[in-house]
């Protein structure tokens, strides 16, 4: 029943990633935006001090980026983890474990990134497979210490 439940939560994260891959960039701009006037709200309240229009057009144009590559990043970091879970519920040898898992990632993340080319506004980019790899293989190395101290796995 574990496998189950770890390869449909796989399949889902998947799917949402897909999901947000697919939204035209109209949207997907909102979904930003959406983030970034939550954390003007929290420096607000945690400051006692309201945002002039011109300081809000400044944090807006400097936030936007590490926002959405945080985002890519978080994502990843997520299916990394899923995706170690399920592949090391069936291979035990470490480094394949490893490998294969980080591999899958990396091509998850060069298909979304062509899957956006064909999306209205969106474009696909280099450095995003990057930022998606590297925030699976972070996971992957944090869940393969973790995993291992359970498991009896083989180097």
């Amino acid at each position: 029943m574990k496998k189950i439940i770890i390869y449909i939560l796989l399949i889902l994260w998947m799917a949402l990633i897909f999901f947000f891959s697919h939204q035209p960039d109209i949207e997907s701009d909102k979904m930003s935006n959406g983030v970034i006037d939550k954390i003007i709200n929290v420096i607000e309240v945690i400051s006692n001090h309201e945002f002039s229009n011109e300081e809000l057009d400044i944090f807006y144009k400097y936030a936007v980026f590490p926002v959405r590559k945080l985002a890519h990043f978080t994502i990843y970091f997520i299916l990394g983890i899923l995706m170690y879970l399920t592949i090391s519920q069936n291979i035990y040898i470490f480094k394949k474990c490893f490998f294969f898992s980080l591999i899958f990632c990396f091509l998850y993340a060069c298909s979304d990134e062509i899957h956006q080319l064909f999306v209205i506004g969106r474009s696909g980019e280099i450095r995003d497979v990057f930022i998606d790899t590297f925030g699976s293989l972070l996971a992957i190395i944090f869940m393969s210490k973790f995993i291992l101290k359970d498991k009896n796995v083989n180097f």
